[in-house]
């Protein structure tokens, strides 16, 4: 089973042939816990979508345009006789104060979304709640406004091994990833549609004898060597084997019980089990993470290859910075990272993109802010994707 390394010349997951163009229908080719994850684990809960968190990797258009749209999704609870819906709007990149919508995709089966990707084709990725039809990962092609139909569909249930999904990532060519409690991390092949049992699979470490090492995968991203990097941190219901480091990488096409290649773990990352909120990677392989913990919000930095108690290349935090309780993080192609924050943690009301230089480092303000008046009820995990 071979990945992606370059989508110009390299097999696909779940491909035994050389890439193929992007088709237009996937259809066609048949212990500080971070605040959420916090509230996950008190209950004994797995989230029943597909960010951030993650929201993976913004890889940018592979024809080298500039990037120009924000992503970021309103739910909207019911209210009378309106029953409940998800949406997923879209803003300029160069967006600064109040603002409005470029445009907005809300397919009428959405009552709630969560999590968002885009891949190199601009097309857009979310999980969905679909009321008495269930949940799914769902496929917008580039483009998509209004009533949009999906064009890629994967749902849960017992083919497809997904329970419910804590993070999602998908690569440039479009191979999806999804964290679960319930499973571990499921891959699917950019051609997989429907019920399809995933291309690639790496189970939690529930004995002994599996080397994953993962209890609890949330927030994921992927490289544009397509390693896989998995946030990770402890589960009530798992006894054994312990999580290892907050942070474990998995190389290309890795599957079934294997050990990490490398892992963040230690006093000098900064980073602490469950403390990790959303991961994105740039063009080079620097990683970037949004960190909440001891009450302290930052976005770290660190370099390509990072291992081990490895200290951050820079570290964006402090009361300039604005940021409140953090959630996902996406870069665009011309050198600025994006993340969504909100004032309270564990809130999911007024929430504001704040815009930095990925060159940014220490007690910084941003480049720029903005909220929205149609965007008044991020997702739980603070979404979001730039294309």
């Amino acid at each position: 089973m071979n990945r992606s390394v370059s989508i110009t010349t390299q097999p696909l997951l779940g491909s035994s042939g050389p890439v193929r163009a992007h088709l237009a229908s996937r259809s066609a080719l048949a212990s500080a816990p971070l605040p959420w994850v916090a509230f996950l684990l008190l209950a004994g809960l797995a989230l029943t979508f597909a960010g951030c968190s993650s929201d993976g990797t913004t890889f940018g258009n592979i024809h080298a345009a500039p990037s120009v749209g924000v992503y970021v999704i309103q739910n909207n609870p019911a209210s009378g006789s309106t029953a409940a819906s998800g949406e997923i709007l879209q803003f300029s990149t160069s967006s600064s104060g109040a603002t409005t919508p470029l445009s907005t995709i809300n397919y009428s089966k959405i009552t709630s979304a969560a999590y968002l990707a885009v891949d190199g084709y601009g097309d857009i990725y979310t999980s969905a709640s679909e009321g008495s039809s269930g949940s799914a990962i769902l496929e917008f092609p580039v483009g998509s406004s209004n009533n949009a139909q999906p064009i890629g569909d994967i749902p849960f249930n017992s083919t497809t091994g997904l329970t419910g999904i804590n993070g999602l990532a998908v690569d440039a060519a479009g191979d999806i990833y999804a964290a679960g409690a319930g499973y571990g991390v499921a891959g699917f092949g950019y051609s997989q549609n429907g019920s399809v049992a995933p291309d690639l699979l790496l189970p939690l470490g529930t004995q002994a004898a599996d080397l994953t090492t993962l209890e609890f995968p949330y927030a994921l991203a992927v490289d544009p060597k397509d390693n896989l990097y998995v946030a990770n941190t402890a589960s009530p219901a798992v006894s054994a084997p312990a999580p290892t480091a907050p942070i474990v990488v998995f190389a290309p096409a890795a599957t079934g019980s294997v050990a990490p290649s490398r892992t963040l773990s230690g006093a000098l990352t900064t980073l602490s089990f469950g403390t990790p909120q959303g991961m994105a990677t740039d063009s080079a392989g620097n990683l970037y993470v949004t960190n909440y913990a001891a009450g302290v919000s930052s976005i770290l930095i660190f370099e390509r290859g990072a291992t081990g108690n490895t200290p951050p290349l820079r570290d964006i935090t402090g009361s300039n910075t604005q940021l409140g309780c953090v959630g996902g993080i996406a870069l665009d192609n011309e050198g600025y990272l994006y993340v969504v924050s909100t004032a309270t943690c564990g809130s999911t009301a007024n929430p504001t993109v704040l815009k930095f230089s990925t060159k940014g480092n220490g007690n910084i303000a941003p480049v720029a802010t903005f909220t929205s008046t149609a965007w008044t009820n991020a997702d739980t995990n603070l979404s979001i994707a730039v294309y």
